[in-house]
């Protein structure tokens, strides 16, 4: 059971992953969606979650990260109860940026004491997620790792994008929700101070949807005005095709998240060759494991002599694609039937 399902979703390949696997298994199995949050075009992939009439013998997996009309039927459901946890992103980075976001960050952190105890099994994303389930009460927490599908990266860019954005100017890439918690504030300074002392010749595409939090939106475009420089592009929303062309386009994916439960665009952009530098944050080193470049605190200033380093060293940056087609190679080499079978052996 999810809040919605979306084509180019992390979530929601992974959740098709899973269904599959346990499929695969023997299982009858189906997704549950609110249908007000499916995109069309995979809406036959899904049954209407308010349909789902639950039987105690059912076993019922919610993929949880934000408190929703989804979680609610999953709470008053009679069948067994797995829970799934993604992370739900502290109140506090929306404060001064969005009420309705604090609010609702707020309301599915307190309820999770409740919802932990009402489960007959805890999963999560990452060791860190882990914790956050263990410091709400759960005292036996297994872990199931985001599952990485390779499938949507494989399709055609869009032709359209690659006509509009191909230049002769070295590409840094951002993907990910405009939320406080991405920090993204840092990647606008760390940007200006790459392209006025090392490159003029560059660019930052920043992709990913505002409707979060708009007030931070506003608040990056009031900045990037303020910063005095050209190429900082607000790209929006990016369809599936969409996204792969970004991926084809960037020379390097910077993340500078203060917070994430996993975090699979650092994935997605290795599996698409982009060398990847990312801030060591909540479950990030989990998803990143041994590989591209990871760091703790740098001023803008070193970010952006870290971004030219990994840009212009090719046996740097051949050490790091090497180290990051190992990284894709673990994760597609995880056999999903096998670690849900343990899981649900494990009991519920």
């Amino acid at each position: 059971m999810l809040a919605g399902l979306a084509d180019g979703d992390a979530t929601s390949h992974a959740a098709l992953a899973m269904r599959d696997a346990l499929r695969a298994l023997g299982f009858a199995s189906d997704l549950f969606a609110l249908p007000e949050s499916v995109d069309p075009s995979i809406r036959d992939q899904c049954i209407n979650a308010r349909d789902y009439d639950a039987t105690s013998h059912d076993v019922l997996i919610h993929h949880y990260g934000l408190w929703s009309d989804a979680t609610d039927l999953f709470t008053a459901s009679r069948a067994q109860k797995i829970l799934l946890y993604h992370n739900v992103t502290p109140a506090t980075f929306f404060r001064g940026f969005s009420d309705r976001m604090v609010q609702l960050a707020e309301h599915s952190r307190t309820a999770l004491p409740a919802l932990v105890a009402g489960c007959q099994a805890l999963w999560a994303v990452s060791a860190y997620n882990a914790e956050e389930l263990k410091s709400a009460g759960a005292t036996d927490v297994h872990l199931f790792p985001l599952p990485f599908v390779k499938e949507p990266l494989d399709r055609p860019a869009d032709p359209a994008l690659l006509a509009r954005l191909r230049a002769p100017v070295q590409t840094m890439l951002c993907v990910g929700r405009l939320a406080p918690n991405k920090c993204i504030e840092d990647l606008l300074e760390a940007f200006a101070w790459y392209h006025h002392s090392f490159n003029p010749y560059s660019r930052l595409l920043i992709v990913g949807s505002p409707r979060s939090a708009p007030k931070y939106f506003t608040y990056l475009r009031m900045l990037a005005r303020d910063l005095h420089t050209p190429n900082i592009c607000f790209e929006g929303f990016a369809s599936p095709q969409g996204l792969i062309a970004y991926y084809e386009l960037a020379d390097v994916l910077v993340n500078v998240s203060q917070h994430e439960g996993y975090c699979l665009p650092l994935l997605e952009a290795m599996y698409k060759g982009v060398p990847v530098i990312s801030r060591r944050a909540g479950g990030t080193p989990e998803a990143m494991g041994q590989a591209g470049v990871q760091f703790e605190e740098l001023t803008p200033k070193e970010l952006a002599a870290l971004m030219h380093l990994t840009l212009t060293n090719a046996s740097l940056r051949e050490t790091i694609l090497t180290s990051q087609q190992q990284r894709v190679d673990e994760a597609l080499s995880r056999d999903l039937k096998t670690e849900l079978h343990a899981l649900l052996a494990h009991g519920i």
